[in-house]
């Protein structure tokens, strides 16, 4: 089959774009013929960052120029628009494909009448309705965008969901059926750690407020002696939350600025990984932290629900239950160590292998 992988934005270099790597690795293998359309982005870097060198040589890339707003409101329109023109172009002026695979959100979706999959991560998430202040008026400006996601909806074949809690969302909000498919996660970064594990506690995410990166500091501020640290971006129109966290940091706090596979040591000396966001989709860190032999302690909603077991660490309601839960495990070796070697076990269910079986199986329905 000649696929095309549409992914806008592979520049970002997150948790999507390792779902386009390890679909177009799994089509590539299945014998396909691969297209990409994307924005241009830097090729070199991106094979660096994510160690997958000469991917690109095999996969024929349809580019065009990164998007660029002409004013400064109504950015999200804006951008619908331009992807949307230059990826119904890309397809119309190539109708020999036989297949679209959107790894990207599903307003990316081009017109097209073409077999589709889609990659769902969370159907119709705009984090400015959960403001509290003007929702309303959010509601209203975000309208047009969400009846948009829903006809492109419409174009689709088949869905894909990044988790059972993100299954239940599109039934919900899309009233379509999807089948599970976790993420791949790389946990094959953590294979050769052998580090002494310490008396830390670390967390890992964009210093952005829908982390609730505030908890964490509530939870070390309880536990003075007890060294906490925070792992992550900082997102640029956001720098204030940044430096808010800062200033309420108790002194048992350090912040590393940093992609996580640059200071993944740090996840080896690490004996809990606490994760505070409420309602994740899934959560790719969480499982790097096992795979590096963290104890997970996540806040119990959303996709973490699902990784996070009795077996292999804890979920939490309040900041009490959780501060117990950490106290519990640097005070209990034994507990720890178990935990511990429970939750790598439990991180290779997440694994590419896993991600580019599933994958393969989908695309041999349509092969």
């Amino acid at each position: 089959m000649r696929i095309i992988v549409v992914h806008p934005r592979m520049s970002v270099m997150g948790g999507g774009e390792r779902v386009a790597i390890h679909s177009i690795k799994e089509a590539l293998r299945e014998g396909h013929e691969v297209y990409l359309a994307t924005e241009e982005f830097d090729i070199d870097s991106f094979e660096d960052f994510f160690g997958v060198q000469g991917l690109f040589k095999n996969v024929r890339l349809l580019t065009y120029p990164p998007f660029r707003p002409i004013i400064r409101k109504a950015v999200l329109y804006q951008r619908l628009v331009y992807h949307q023109s230059r990826l119904r172009k890309i397809v119309s002026t190539r109708r020999a494909f036989d297949l679209i695979l959107n790894t990207a959100e599903v307003a990316n979706q081009p017109s097209a009448r073409l077999p589709a999959i889609e990659y769902c991560y969370f159907p119709d998430y705009f984090s400015h309705l959960e403001s509290d202040g003007l929702s309303g008026l959010w509601e209203l400006y975000y309208r047009p965008a969400k009846i948009f996601y829903h006809n492109r909806v419409s174009h689709i074949d088949r869905l894909l969901a990044v988790s059972d809690f993100t299954r239940l969302f599109v039934r919900e909000r899309w009233g379509r059926e999807s089948t599970t498919l976790y993420p791949p996660c790389p946990i094959d970064l953590y294979d050769n750690l052998r580090i002494p594990k310490q008396n830390l506690v670390v967390t890992v995410g964009r210093m952005a407020p829908e982390k609730r990166m505030n908890i964490f500091l509530e939870i070390a501020r309880k536990l003075p002696n007890v060294d906490f640290a925070i792992v992550g971006s900082i997102v640029a129109e956001r720098r204030s939350h940044y430096d808010s966290l800062r200033a309420a940091a108790p002194s048992n706090v350090s912040f590393i600025v940093s992609p996580l596979r640059k200071v993944k040591e740090l996840l080896g000396r690490a004996k809990v990984y606490v994760h505070c966001a409420q309602n994740e989709h899934f959560g790719i860190t969480i499982v790097e932290a096992m795979a590096a032999g963290c104890v997970p302690v996540v806040n119990d909603s959303g996709g973490p629900r699902e990784i996070v077991s009795d077996e292999v660490g804890y979920r939490w309601n309040n900041i009490d239950e959780a501060v117990g839960q950490v106290s519990n495990l640097i005070l209990h070796e034994a507990v720890q160590k178990e935990l511990s070697k429970a939750a790598a076990s439990r991180a290779k269910d997440f694994g590419p292998d896993a991600f580019e079986s599933g994958m393969g199986r989908v695309l041999r329905e349509y092969a």
